[in-house]
């Protein structure tokens, strides 16, 4: 670090200004984690469907060989129940359409 933006710091501190760039202090890391924002959990509850689902359908392809055809046919209505299932409850959470 220069000794110019060492001063810079210390002038901003000194008077007590705040620049523009958001302070990075254990309050405002807590508050983050603790009341995260809406726009970042509806990405974080999308990337978790996605791997719920990719889970699901490795275990519905490892236990395939070992299914008789109707119980096979049972557990692939189950799975896209659930995929359609997981993308309603979605919707419904984030205020999408009304149905």
């Amino acid at each position: 670090m220069s000794v110019e933006r060492v001063d810079e710091l210390l002038t901003e501190m000194a008077s007590g200004s705040k620049s523009r760039k958001k302070e990075i202090d254990v309050y405002s890391i807590m508050d983050d984690w603790f009341q995260p924002k809406s726009e970042l959990m509806k990405h974080v509850i999308i990337i978790q469907m996605i791997a719920c689902i990719i889970v699901s359908m490795f275990l519905l392809i490892t236990v395939g060989d070992s299914l008789s055809s109707e119980g096979l046919l049972f557990a692939v209505m189950a799975f896209m129940l659930f995929v359609g299932g997981s993308f309603q409850f979605y919707n419904r959470m984030t205020g999408g359409g009304r149905y």
